[in-house]
């Protein structure tokens, strides 16, 4: 009789659950009765150019919160349902005591789609800001996910031919926000680092002679570790090759002379076609003519796992010179010190 009546309520239960609307599956209730407020941050950490660079930018974001309809599980941002002002402040300058030295004008707007801003329509976000003060205010409007600010700079005021150990740059925070009667506060904590780097150093672009036979093989043998492509190079297919030191980054690119067919925003242009690596500093000794360095990242197979590789070794500048000795990493194998010497 136990086990009969067991069988019974499970039975019941079961059939109660088959009733279920099929439209509920893979909708999640949310719990909307704790009144958590949006939030508007800083979209980064931190950004860098080159010293002759004559603009730079920051964006401003909404957070990802609850879903409203319950399908995002990870959560998705919600825009506003009303314009707030946001207020921002730019401090700690290093390299240069007054603001008004180095930015010159300054510009807000917003992506509409990848061919279109909101300036090109003419949408004034009532962008305004004190160089005396570094304080700044913007409008971000409703139905927005994010905003972009952008200075212009002087690109004279860092730009010479010595090697600056010391810091240049500014750091800028979001300081407060008129609501508009909406349940949504600023970040205030986060802060947006931009240094300027020096091309007297490593940062900047550097070029791998193609048309040496020792330099292009040493360059497939580091890399044709990570990229099947590289490893099978021949030299004449090849326009150039060029390693770029970045903020946070390091890239490598490869032009070739085979060209295709793009089309951009309407138009549609012979470009050539181009092989990418990138990947992120682990360590690099910026401050130095010469150092260590190490960068990485993941490749995505083709059953959706990732394996991880990296290259670690060190590098000097001597000029318009860099020596780069590397040893790669990646799965089970990996490749011995090898040498490159690049020019700019």
């Amino acid at each position: 009789m136990k086990n009969i009546k067991f069988w019974a309520l499970a039975g019941a239960f079961l059939y109660a659950l088959s009733g279920c609307d099929d439209k509920d599956d893979n909708v999640v209730t949310p719990l909307m009765d704790v009144a958590y407020p949006q939030v508007l941050l800083l979209s980064d950490e931190g950004n860098g150019d080159l010293e002759d660079e004559d603009k730079f930018s920051f964006k401003i974001t909404l957070a990802d919160r609850v879903d409203p309809q319950g399908e995002e599980l990870g959560g998705k941002v919600v825009p506003l349902e009303k314009d707030v002002t946001v207020q921002f402040q730019v401090t700690d300058m290093e390299g240069f005591s007054k603001l008004s030295d180095y930015v010159k004008d300054w510009t807000a707007f917003y992506e509409i789609d990848d061919c279109t801003t909101s300036e090109d329509q003419n949408i004034n976000l009532n962008l305004t800001f004190d160089p005396a003060t570094g304080i700044g205010s913007v409008r971000f409007p409703a139905g927005v996910e994010e905003i972009e600010v952008e200075f212009e700079t002087d690109e004279d005021l860092f730009d010479d031919d010595t090697f600056n150990a010391e810091s240049r740059g500014l750091v800028l925070k979001l300081v407060g926000l008129n609501a508009n009667g909406q349940n949504v506060v600023a970040n205030t904590t986060n802060a947006f680092e931009y240094k300027v780097l020096d091309d007297e150093g490593v940062y900047g672009e550097w070029e791998v002679g193609v048309d040496d036979a020792t330099e292009f093989q040493n360059f497939k043998n580091l890399f044709g570790l990570i990229n099947e492509d590289i490893k099978h190079l021949d030299a004449d297919e090849v326009e150039e090759i060029t390693l770029s030191f970045e903020y946070g980054e390091w890239k490598a690119e490869v032009k070739l002379k085979e060209t295709e067919m793009v089309e951009e925003c309407g138009e549609v242009e012979e470009e050539n076609k181009v092989i990418e690596i990138e990947a992120e500093f682990e360590e690099l000794e910026d401050d130095k003519l010469e150092g260590d360095l190490e960068f990485a990242e993941s490749i995505e197979q083709e059953d959706g796992s990732e394996i991880d590789f990296a290259y670690a070794g060190s590098f000097k500048v001597q000029g318009k010179r860099l020596t780069l000795t590397l040893k790669g990493e990646y799965d089970d194998a990996e490749t011995s010190a090898i040498t490159l010497h690049l020019k700019k």
